[in-house]
């Protein structure tokens, strides 16, 4: 303990013994050592006092320029904090330029709330100000983005130290219906695939890919020949590319995945790299690739040749779905594909109805069969 006595003379001849404090501590919010000082304590039992006062100022004092109060104030500290990370070649591993910029348009949402205090800006007050704006036309899904949004800016708040709790904690996603996963049938994969072949159209090797190895657009546009393991049948992904930014070195899911490749696909693979122009699989100058207007060509194609008509990032749900359907475990398509959490590969195996097929066979309810009918002349009825 940083108690130190010493005296001092108070009048002619009197001396009176005081007390010097000194504490120290590794501030919360900012990581460094801070120390306070404190001199002229009258009494051993008031110095120890000041001492656990200064000790823990020195550890939860919050830095000057932190004492926020309005939502205004902490979301510009949030986009400021964002903005300074941004990914970049030095810093892969940063917030997208994309990801920044929904962020934006997200905080757009909430520029009537500047003014108010974080302590207004409760679950109850959002939940109400998210219902008006879908009595305007706002969606479901738009209103949950800004509720995830808000509950980010809050858990910054609390990272920072502005905050003692985080209101929106737990708070569950606003209700949406729960829709069947669109996909293609195999008979539409087919006649897609077939079709594109015999027309010869620029983007029949994407689509193959797609559908065979369920790879996101990014994924696809960043896979390399060096990736692919021929002896093994294996895919190693360690980049995507993504529009405005190019190629970035490191994939959604931050860690590196392994794909495995269909038997039948490996031919195809050999064809294509005969053939291949650059140390990447596809030409990312395909059409409309770069411009995102893919899902249109695909949507497109598929009316002409009369099919249901899917986006490009549903023929990675097709994938999905049709490998459930031809039994390959959940478990192995999670991994395929890149699913964080098997609850989300779930969804594409009971929105398919693989868990239900045939479960009713057993029902042992009979159902009347029609007997044969009487034939009447025409000319009988009266």
């Amino acid at each position: 303990m940083g108690i130190t006595a010493y005296e001092k003379e108070v009048s002619p001849g009197v001396k009176k013994t005081f007390y010097h404090v000194y504490a120290d501590s590794i501030n919360k919010y900012t990581g460094k050592r801070t120390q306070k000082r404190k001199r002229g304590i009258t009494s051993l039992p008031k110095a120890e006092r000041v001492y656990r006062e200064l000790w823990s100022a020195c550890r939860e004092e919050k830095p000057e320029g932190l004492s926020m109060k309005l939502w205004e104030s902490l979301i510009d500290h949030y986009f400021g904090y964002i903005e300074s990370r941004q990914r970049s070649p030095e810093n892969p591993n940063g917030f997208s330029y994309n990801l920044i910029r929904k962020k934006q348009s997200y905080a757009r949402h909430t520029e009537a709330w500047n003014n108010r205090h974080l302590e207004l800006v409760t679950p109850q007050f959002v939940t109400a100000y998210l219902d008006e704006q879908e009595k305007k036309g706002m969606s479901r899904l738009m209103t949950n983005e800004i509720l995830q949004f808000v509950k980010t800016v809050f858990t910054y708040g609390v990272e920072l130290g502005v905050l003692k709790a985080n209101p929106f904690t737990g708070m569950k996603a606003r209700q949406v219906p729960r829709r069947r996963k669109q996909a293609l049938t195999h008979e539409e994969t087919n006649k897609l695939l077939g079709e594109a072949k015999r027309r010869m159209h620029p983007y029949y090797e994407i689509w193959m890919l797609t559908l065979s190895l369920g790879l996101r657009r990014s994924e696809l546009a960043g896979l390399k020949w060096d990736d692919i393991d021929w002896k093994h049948g294996l895919i190693y992904l360690q980049r995507q590319w993504i529009p405005g930014e190019g190629i970035v070195e490191v994939l959604k899911s931050r860690t590196d995945r392994v794909v495995s490749i269909p038997e039948s696909l490996i031919s195809f693979l050999k064809k294509m790299k005969l053939k291949a122009t650059s140390d990447f699989v596809i030409n990312i100058d395909c059409n409309s690739w770069k411009i995102g207007q893919q899902a249109k060509v695909l949507r497109e194609f598929c009316r002409e040749i009369e099919i249901k008509e899917v986006t490009h990032h549903q023929l990675r749900a097709t994938h999905i779905t049709l490998a459930l359907i031809d039994g390959v475990p959940l478990g192995i398509v999670k991994e395929n594909v890149g699913h964080a959490k098997l609850s989300t590969t779930d969804v594409y195996f009971r929105s398919a109805g693989i868990n239900m097929k045939g479960q009713m066979n057993g029902l042992n309810i009979k159902v009347p069969q029609d007997s044969d009918g009487k034939t009447i002349p025409f000319e009988r009825i009266k």
